[in-house]
């Protein structure tokens, strides 16, 4: 007997644990109680669906449409969590659901007192917030985000002692006054954020983006030690930010940004301070970047743009292997990029336009193999741009416009295979092109224009098949077209004013259907006005002033119908035009003649436009008269023969007798 006592104890286990689980199963089941079902039931009814097609392919729907009244709400009503236990509703999302209407004082939604995470984003509620959410104190998890929501939030919100988790960013109501628009934000006010941050111990999130905060942020903050993300952006935020919100010992996340007039420093970070993200853009910090920013170990996004941080960069910078965003654009920073920059292998995207960094910029800058985005615009880096920018295989944006960089480009330019938009303007570089930009073939936009480049356009150009912006303009390029430009198929802006570029505007052009904007001013082109240029239906501009074309312009350039623009004065055209643009887009061509222009067409020159129609009313007018003359003679004649026949007769009748005629 006691062989088989394991066994039979083991059939006893599997048989409770399966009899627990159908128990389980049975009690999970129609959980729902009565008065919360009515209650989601109720509140389906204070809203109605308000939604756009973006709304329906970004993944959104009306979740309150599966609410059923002869159904579980707690199993099969979508955005509602249950207690297990009891059936009380404790979950609510109803994020991103097409609802459109007030938040009302009396809803049914404060009728769910048992809730500990409630999430309304991203609906339009346009309405303010009822003091009753104050009544939801078990809340631990409360988001209202981005729900066009306005006024003051109410002082009971201290109420909610128990939150985790508080995100009431991004809300505004915005309306007309007769034609000026106007919009309300959230306010939250000083005291009332005061007395909300002392109860609230343990909050983790607190997100208030685009609130009206116009005051010093409360000191209490700092007692915040479980806080892990603050965002505050665009709040209009006054006085000194306190810089021991830096050093808790949970942060992970601050966003501070676009509070222009919020100062602060920055702290000695400890080291293993958790911090992920900072940004501090676009307000007034300022002081040197202390060295112990090195200590981030952790930091993956850095944005310090826009502010008045100075000073060198530290070294330190280095260290921090986790950054994949760094943003000093625009900051007050000088000195020389440090050459440890080029450790953070992580890194992503730098940006570093209108920064004050001089000399060469540092050949490390090849080791950041993981970028995608380099924006060195308007900087000061002086020299030649190192040979090794060619190692970034994972650049996609390049915009190197309005620095100092001089010289050649260099040829390994074209091992970035993977760029799509090139920005070389307003630069100092020098000399041709070369040949192994043909090799981009990923690329966009080709942006060169009022720089130093010369020699004649490759014909590698024609290899770029992917470009839909090529701009060449102020550059000292010469020489004709080459014949693979017309590979371009998918071009819609093509500029290559002010060069001197020769010969005739190729017909090949009128292959490239896509093309909006075509600028060839100020070159050197003669022959005729390209007749495959109307084959273009969907120019909206056209300028091709100031240069030698000559002959007459095509009638068919009426056929043009999306052109906006058209400019071709100062050439030698001749003859009538055919359109009715201003007098500015023909002044100085000398033979043209026609409307808008004060000289007249003769009678062997092409009549313009107008003078044809007109032409064309006169002949249809002349035979309509004749014929319409003659009709309208031959009934006037008919009538007035009956009349005066019938007259004639009557009056014989009357002198001469009926008698005489038997009548």
């Amino acid at each position: 007997m006691n062989q088989y006592l394991p066994l039979f104890l083991i059939a006893f286990c599997l048989f409770f644990i399966s009899h627990s689980q159908t128990i389980s199963n049975t009690s999970s089941q129609h959980l729902c109680l009565p008065d919360q079902s009515s209650a989601l039931l109720q509140l389906r009814k204070e809203f109605v669906d308000e939604y756009d097609l973006f709304d329906y392919y970004n993944g959104s729907y009306p979740k309150m449409k599966s609410w059923k009244a002869d159904s579980d709400c707690c199993s099969s009503w979508d955005g509602v969590t249950c207690d297990a236990l009891n059936g009380h509703v404790i979950g609510l999302d109803l994020s991103n659901s097409w609802l459109f209407g007030p938040l009302n004082s009396n809803s049914t939604l404060f009728r769910l007192r048992h809730l500990l995470k409630l999430n309304l984003a991203l609906n339009n509620f346009s309405s303010t917030i009822p003091s009753e959410f104050g009544h939801l104190v078990r809340l631990t998890h409360l988001n209202l985000s981005r729900s066009f929501l306005h006024g003051r939030i109410p002082s009971n919100f201290s109420r909610l002692f128990n939150l985790v988790s508080l995100d009431l960013s991004f809300n505004f109501f915005g309306y007309f006054v007769g034609a000026h628009y106007q919009y309300k934000n959230l306010k939250f006010k000083r005291n009332d954020l005061e007395a909300f941050v002392q109860n609230v111990t343990y909050l983790r999130e607190l997100h208030l983006d685009y609130l009206d905060l116009p005051w010093s942020l409360p000191q209490s903050l700092v007692n915040l030690s479980s806080l892990t993300s603050l965002s505050l952006s665009e709040c209009i935020l006054l006085g000194e930010f306190p810089s021991d919100i830096f050093l808790l010992p949970k942060i992970q996340a601050i966003d501070a940004s676009g509070n222009n007039n919020l100062t602060g420093f920055l702290p000695n970070f400890r080291s293993g301070s958790s911090l992920k993200q900072l940004c501090l853009s676009e307000t007034n910090f300022s002081g040197e970047l202390p060295d112990a920013i090195g200590n981030l170990k952790s930091l993956s996004y850095l944005d310090l743009s826009g502010t008045n941080f100075l000073g060198e960069l530290s070294n330190s910078i280095g260290n921090l292997k986790s950054l994949r965003h760094l943003d000093l654009s625009w900051a007050n920073f000088f000195g020389e990029l440090p050459n440890s920059i080029g450790n953070l292998k992580s890194l992503s995207h730098l940006d570093l336009s209108g920064a004050n960094f001089s000399g060469e910029l540092p050949n490390s800058i090849g080791n950041l193999k993981s970028l995608s985005y380099l924006d060195l615009s308007r900087t000061n880096f002086l020299g030649e741009l190192p040979n090794s920018i060619g190692n970034l295989k994972s650049l996609s944006y390049l915009d190197l416009s309005g620095a100092n960089f001089s010289g050649e480009l260099p040829n390994s330019i074209g091992k970035l295979e993977s760029l799509n938009a090139l920005y070389l303007g307003s630069t100092k570089f020098s000399g041709k092109l070369p040949y192994s930009i043909g090799k981009l073939e990923s690329l966009n936009y080709l942006k060169l224009d009022s720089s130093k480049f010369s020699g004649e356009i490759p014909p590698f150009i024609g290899n770029l098949s992917q470009l839909t912006s090529l701009s060449l303009s102020s550059n000292n390029f010469h020489g004709q077209f080459p014949s693979t430009l017309e590979n371009l198929a998918k071009l819609t802006s093509l500029d290559l004013s002010y060069n001197l570029f020769s010969g005739k505007v190729p017909s090949s052009l009128g292959n490239l259907t896509q093309l909006e904007e075509l600028l060839l001013s100020h070159n050197d082109f003669e022959g005729n006005f390209p007749i495959s240029l109307t084959n273009i239906t969907k120019l909206t501009l056209i300028d091709i002033s100031r240069n030698q074309l000559k002959g007459s312009i095509p009638s068919e350039i009426r056929n043009l119908t999306a052109l906006e623009s058209l400019d071709l004065s100062q050439n030698e055209l001749s003859g009538g035009q055919f359109w009715t643009f201003e007098n500015s887009s023909f002044e100085g061509n000398s033979g043209l003649c026609g409307s808008p222009l004060s000289k007249k067409c003769g009678n062997n020159e092409t009549p313009t436009s107008k003078t044809r129609q007109e032409s064309s009313i006169v002949e249809g007018f002349d035979w309509k008269v004749v014929v319409i003359g003659y009709a309208c003679g031959l009934i006037i004649g008919i009538v007035i023969g009956y009349f005066y026949t019938s007259r004639r007769t009557i009056w014989f009748v009357r002198n001469f007798g009926e008698g005489q005629f038997g009548l």
